[in-house]
């Protein structure tokens, strides 16, 4: 295995980590991925290595796996890290790779969780990880939402982004009826008149849970689309909690 040093920061192998803004990479194309922990689910999954950038203690320590991916692996001295821009040294590792493709409708599996125009990174890296800790590892997002496969959402997701499937929706109304159509029952989350409290409802054997944007829920014709609407019964003074604290509690009873 080929260790490469860099020992100045202008060296054009690492271009692409000297910012790590999102608007610095293609996102249909090229992602970064951060830390130790992330960056080993990265490993472990099929999504193609391009390049690796760490301590020497990293590379060492996953030597293994770094041989087989087969990616270029550049190392530098604490100082030259340093200089780079976002980079917080005690991460220790920084790879560039493919974005995983997404998926097509028709590989979706029988729950299905649903992002309907959610914006914040932290939110849905917060959301996926909360979908793969109760195995909901089909997701679809909309045209509004934001791609889960930002810098932000994958740290946040600790790297479970990689654990699922997405599939990006360009008019999910359209993909709604689609899915009623392949046997899907399609459940939205809000806390309004007639919706039907968490704890009464019996979810159906292939469902897809819709949670709604932040600051305005799920969009009126998405509602008027689904079958059920569903809440989660909490003192009314409260009204709403947050996407990515409600989504854990749904997606728990969700995958019962």
């Amino acid at each position: 295995m080929i260790i490469n040093e860099v020992i100045e920061i202008s060296d054009p192998a690492i271009k692409e980590f000297l910012s790590l803004k999102d608007k610095t990479l293609n996102l249909n194309e090229q992602i970064i991925v951060e830390s130790e922990k992330v960056v080993k689910k990265l490993l472990n999954s099929n999504t193609e290595v391009l390049k690796v950038f760490a301590h020497r203690e990293f590379i060492e320590k996953y030597s293994n796996i770094l041989k087989e991916k087969g990616a270029p692996i550049y190392t530098a001295s604490k100082e030259i890290m340093e200089q780079i821009v976002g980079h917080k040294l005690h991460h220790g590792v920084m790879v560039l790779a493919k974005r995983p493709q997404y998926i097509s409708i028709d590989e979706l599996e029988d729950k299905v969780l649903i992002l309907n125009g959610l914006t914040s990174p932290e939110n849905i890296g917060t959301i996926i990880r909360n979908s793969a800790a109760f195995n909901i590892n089909s997701i679809i997002i909309d045209s509004k939402t934001c791609s889960p496969y930002a810098r932000r959402c994958i740290r946040v997701s600790m790297g479970n982004i990689f654990k699922v499937k997405v599939y990006k929706s360009e008019n999910l109304n359209n993909d709604l009826s689609s899915l009623k159509e392949k046997g899907f029952r399609i459940i939205s989350t809000a806390n309004q008149d007639g919706a039907i409290d968490l704890p009464n409802y019996q979810f159906s054997n292939k469902a897809c849970v819709i949670i709604g944007s932040e600051g305005h829920g799920i969009e009126k014709s998405v509602l008027e689309n689904s079958n059920d609407i569903i809440r989660i019964p909490i003192d009314d003074e409260v009204a709403h909690l947050n996407a990515a604290c409600s989504s854990s509690i749904v997606l728990y009873q969700f995958s019962l």
